[in-house]
């Protein structure tokens, strides 16, 4: 098995390439102003802050104004075994009421867990192809992140479904429609909105025996299987309520 770089671990981890290059940067030169993080990874003013903010929100990156000039500085590495930690206890946490699906089906249920975004991608294309020409799914919690996450294969994927066929209802969190109007541009097939109340960062895809949630804010990135044919009825239906109470 080759043997990871920093950057790799990272991006495993969840962090995206230029999340994970502002952390290296900033681990490597100390507190900092923003415009030497910008020097060394080459990245725009606006990307940059952005990606600072979004490691602050990971509490990976911490930042103090000292004479009017803000500074930037990276979290101890240990925090990322403490994201991971808190991921896992999220994991912990759901793991019984899939366990207590399992024991209520009168058929065999099989539950698989795939992790990082390689693990994810290889359920992504396992799904089309199990669905093959003309098939169908449905999905619900739809935040975005799959996007953001995987920009590339996104829109593959897409373009993909559209070759084989593939119709699907999704019901997306209705902020994507403000935030991420690029991401509806390339969805392909009929959507619907949770309204903010009742938006998820599970994303939970059903077809035919099978139903898949996405942890995408898990450290790394978690795809849980679960195939039995009751289940996937019961999420099914489901679905069909909040299909018809979501907006249009």
């Amino acid at each position: 098995m080759t043997k990871m770089n920093e950057l790799e671990v990272l991006i495993e981890l969840g962090l995206s390439p230029v999340e994970a290059r502002v952390y290296l940067t900033l681990l490597q030169t100390g507190s900092t102003r923003v415009g030497a993080v910008i020097r060394k990874t080459g990245f725009h003013r606006g990307t940059t802050y952005q990606v600072l903010h979004r490691l602050a929100e990971k509490g990976l990156v911490s930042s103090v104004v000292k004479g009017k000039k803000q500074f930037f500085e990276a979290a101890n590495p240990d925090r990322l075994g403490d994201m991971l930690k808190e991921k896992e206890a999220q994991l912990d946490e759901i793991l019984p009421g899939l366990k207590a699906k399992a024991g209520v089906a009168g058929e065999k249920q099989e539950v698989a867990v795939y992790y990082g975004t390689a693990g994810i991608k290889s359920v992504l294309d396992k799904m089309l192809f199990e669905l093959g020409q003309g098939g169908k799914y449905c999905d619900f919690g739809v935040s975005g992140l799959f996007k953001k996450m995987l920009p590339a294969y996104w829109s593959l994927w897409q373009k993909r479904k559209k070759r084989l066929h593939i119709s699907s209802n999704v019901i997306f969190n209705e902020d994507v429609r403000f935030e991420h109007p690029g991401l509806l541009a390339e969805y392909v097939g009929k959507r619907r909105f949770h309204p903010k109340e009742f938006a998820s960062l599970t994303d939970t895809m059903i077809y035919r025996d099978t139903v898949i949630l996405f942890i995408w804010t898990a450290l790394p990135p978690i795809a849980i299987i679960i195939k039995n044919k009751e289940n996937a009825k019961s999420y099914q239906n489901q679905f069909e309520l909040m299909w018809k109470n979501a907006k249009r």
